[in-house]
């Protein structure tokens, strides 16, 4: 963004509507707010700053935009301000999209009244700056409130009423970030939780949010064990990575699973059954979903598993002599189009030591990159991991696939058929239906 180009047009929307048919712009609201504020890029490079700002500084504000902070601050006449704590509340604005306040700083600068330099001190609370629809903080917005030096330098004694204001604006702020986090985290917990143990099978979940403080958002995974001794394996994405979606996953989670758990029936009827069911309780959300359903064991230990698609990403099978498979181009119709037709269904037969890996797009999606090949680099990472065991194959996997850390969440089930005793033979699948 440019100096005086509104956000909205840096959006690809327009000047604000104003009434009487006049456009507000955007330099004359920014140069109206009487608090010093400054734009920032993710790269911290300077992108506007308001007349307020430049008049602290003393510098046009040309001087500033198209540089890195530091090195516009660097110029200050007088001498730059300390800016440590400040970079790093910016850093972590940028890194959680949650606001950041930092306590009053020392800076030594002339008086615009009396022209003498001297102590003043300066709070700032850092703003994030995101997309409709979109958790990415694109921005920061930097606002600098000058605090009275006797509040600051003061006693607990000698405590002024305007020094009680920001410690009390500084302790609200905190406690804010702190109890969202917490409510954030327990929903996480409660919704997200460890798989059944189910004989014969070993069964690894994984979770990574986009949003590494609020840890929630619209992918989920869950696996249901039913009374017959057949396994439901569910990953599903809801669009977006912040409470709302939350909330949307939570409730199609339950739907999901209570009809999962009727053991006639299959993977198709999972999808469709919730989905007339999300549609009657007017859970008004599309998500990609993908549901398996592992028979219990053949004689020789082998297991059928049948699975169905709305919209995800195909299932990937690595048989016991490291070889790996993406196993069907068929996503489906996504969740939530409640069309007519039936969802088709695809079976394999996983022999004693193959694993399945279900998985949402953010393990893999990188930008400027086809999905093709993004899924074929998962393949190759997923038959260069040596280990046999499943913990170990979908730590790697995380670690080694998730391309962009925070751009997306990813939920992933694993599960490996029980190894065969010890000279049995190779795991092999085989495709039907």
């Amino acid at each position: 963004m440019t100096r005086g180009t509104t956000p909205a047009a840096a959006a690809g929307g327009g000047p604000s509507a104003a009434p009487g048919g006049d456009a507000l712009d955007y330099r004359d609201l920014f140069d109206a707010m009487t608090v010093p504020k400054i734009v920032l890029d993710r790269d911290l490079v300077v992108l506007d700053a308001n007349r307020s700002y430049t008049e602290l500084l003393g510098m046009p504000v040309d001087a500033l935009v198209g540089r890195t902070l530091a090195d516009a601050l660097a110029r200050v006449p007088g001498g730059p301000p300390p800016v440590r704590r400040a970079l790093d509340a910016i850093g972590r604005c940028l890194r959680t999209g949650l606001p950041e306040v930092v306590e009053p700083t020392r800076w030594d600068l002339p008086d615009p009244r009396t022209g003498e330099t001297g102590p003043r001190y300066w709070m700032l609370l850092v703003l994030p700056v995101t997309r409709s629809g979109d958790s990415m903080v694109r921005a920061v917005v930097v606002r600098v409130e000058e605090v009275d030096a006797d509040d600051v330098e003061g006693t607990d004694e000698d405590a002024t009423p305007e020094r009680m204001s920001w410690h009390s604006t500084v302790a609200r702020m905190r406690a804010t970030a702190a109890a969202e986090r917490e409510a954030a985290v327990t929903l996480q917990s409660s919704v997200l939780t460890p798989p059944p143990d189910v004989p014969g099978l070993a069964v690894d979940v994984r979770y990574q949010p986009a949003n590494r403080i609020t840890r929630v958002g619209g992918d989920w995974y869950d696996v249901v064990l039913r009374e017959s001794g057949r396994a439901v394996l569910i990953v599903g994405d809801v669009a977006g990575h912040d409470i709302d979606a939350a909330a949307a996953m939570t409730h199609l989670k339950g739907v999901l699973r209570t009809v999962a758990v009727e053991d006639d029936a299959g993977p198709a009827d999972v999808l469709d059954r919730a989905e007339r069911a999300a549609s009657a309780l007017r859970l008004e959300a599309f998500a990609a979903v993908t549901v398996a359903v592992v028979d219990p064991p053949a004689p020789d230990g082998s297991r059928r598993v049948t699975w169905a698609r709305a919209g995800s990403l195909p299932p990937l099978v690595r048989r016991a002599g490291l070889g790996a498979e993406l196993l069907d181009e068929r996503p489906g119709r996504l969740f939530g189009l409640l069309l007519p037709q039936r969802r088709k269904e695809s079976s394999l037969v996983l022999e004693p030591g193959a694993s399945l890996l279900l998985f949402t797009d953010g393990l893999v999606e990188r930008r400027g990159e086809l999905l093709t090949e993004s899924l074929e680099h998962l393949r190759r990472d997923v038959e260069q991991v040596v280990d046999p065991r499943l913990t170990r194959l979908a730590d790697c996997v995380l670690a080694r696939s998730t391309p962009i850390r925070g751009a997306d969440d990813v939920a992933l089930v694993a599960l490996q058929v029980a190894a065969p005793p010890a000279g049995g033979a190779d795991a092999v699948g085989t495709m039907t239906g």
